[in-house]
């Protein structure tokens, strides 16, 4: 769980990394391949709402995280999509 980690961070006397100027800061980056018959249905979609096909993918991790508890009322303030 994200607070048990921020706990124990805390704990130890680490700075969380926000606290950290942004060139010591590590920038963690997710990236994966979407089978291009996937894609175009999730463009579809994106140009329907008129919105990027990152915003509309990052939206839908968001909501499943919150769907599955992942992610508490304070995180999800945090997660920006847009």
């Amino acid at each position: 769980m994200a607070s048990d980690a921020y706990k124990e961070m805390q704990a130890s006397g680490e700075k969380h990394p926000s606290d950290m100027p942004k060139h010591k800061q590590l920038i963690k980056m997710l990236s994966f391949r979407v089978v291009p018959a996937y894609y175009k249905e999730i463009e579809k979609v994106a140009n329907k709402k008129k919105i990027s096909t990152s915003k509309l993918i990052r939206s839908y991790i968001k909501e499943g995280m919150k769907r599955d508890k992942e992610i508490t009322n304070q995180e999800d303030q945090e997660f920006r999509v847009d």
